[in-house]
């Protein structure tokens, strides 16, 4: 059984429409040109740096040998701390600060080795990486008033999955917390756990999470890795994008809003009447007595 809609909804402006419609594409976007601030892309940097991860390495060991218990697991580090822990080793944190700075900074001076690598992989990514947005259904208020023109301009809704362009969409998450390329505690277990975290293993997910304030947009995306597209080979970032076609019958149905004006709404039943018969189209207006749009089917332009 699927695990999303049949159909996505796509909310645009009336002049946005006309051309999705008329090119029969749909643009596809690397992060950072879709114009939220907190999105992560190609420019973004680790939320800390080699000196932090240095005393957090520092800060977290000093802990291990000094707390009640003894620390478990069978990392060259635990064993050793168990070690001295039997041997009292340190009499003070400070002492016991002023040797582990010079083997912590021998092990992150490794570990950087693989962050370096991990943010070049990270790079390639998102240089690569396309992303098209839609919302889960056509009456969402918040999403006509942002992305709509505040209801001057349209929804075009489109089947979605198995044979069509958009085929694996992925439903966003919206949390209290920004996600991370890679988190301070990561690291910090890598370090002294010998752990091996497969971050680029989870870049993709960095991707379905947004801000619990923007929960009411129900967004859905789907991904597409441009790697062989001529967009990627473009030195200006601002370029990192493509128009991919669709199939007319991708159409499901387009839906007028209630403000649109008269022209557009022409111009664009010409259009679909031409080249899109099989989609209906509705117009959107005010349900009485409630804070939401209901939809009037049309059938002829009058």
């Amino acid at each position: 059984m699927a695990d999303h809609p049949d159909t996505l909804s796509k909310y645009c402006t009336a002049d946005t429409a006309l051309k999705i419609l008329q090119s029969q594409r749909l643009r596809w976007s690397a992060p950072h040109l879709l114009g939220d601030p907190f999105e992560l892309h190609h420019r973004t940097t680790l939320t800390f740096d080699p000196h932090s991860l240095l005393d957090a390495a520092i800060q977290t060991a000093t802990a291990m040998i000094f707390s009640r218990d003894a620390p478990v697991g069978n990392s060259p580090l635990t064993t050793v701390v168990r070690r001295w822990r039997d041997e009292d080793r340190f009499s003070s944190q400070e002492e016991a600060e002023e040797v582990l700075r010079d083997l912590m900074a021998r092990m992150v001076d490794k570990r950087q080795e693989a962050i370096d690598e991990m943010m070049a992989d990270w790079r390639r990514f998102t240089r690569h990486l396309r992303i098209v947005s839609f919302s889960a259904k056509p009456d969402n208020l918040a999403c006509w008033q942002r992305f709509a023109d505040s209801h001057r301009g349209a929804v075009i809704r489109m089947h979605c999955g198995g044979y069509t362009n958009l085929k694996e969409p992925h439903a966003v998450e919206y949390r209290a917390n920004r996600p991370e390329i890679s988190s301070l505690k990561e690291q910090l277990n890598a370090v002294l756990h010998n752990e091996q975290p497969k971050v680029q293993h989870s870049f993709g997910d960095k991707f379905l999470v947004k801000p619990q304030l923007a929960s009411t947009e129900q967004e859905w995306r789907c991904f597409h890795n441009a790697e062989h597209e001529a967009s990627s080979r473009e030195n200006d970032d601002s370029l990192w994008y493509d128009d991919r076609p669709f199939e007319r019958a991708d159409i499901s149905a387009v839906y007028f809003g209630a403000f649109m004006p008269s022209e557009d709404k022409r111009k664009l039943w010409d259009l679909l009447k031409e080249q899109y018969a099989d989609a209906r189209v509705f117009q959107a207006e005010p349900a009485p007595g409630k804070y939401e749009v209901a939809f009037k089917r049309i059938t002829r332009q009058g």
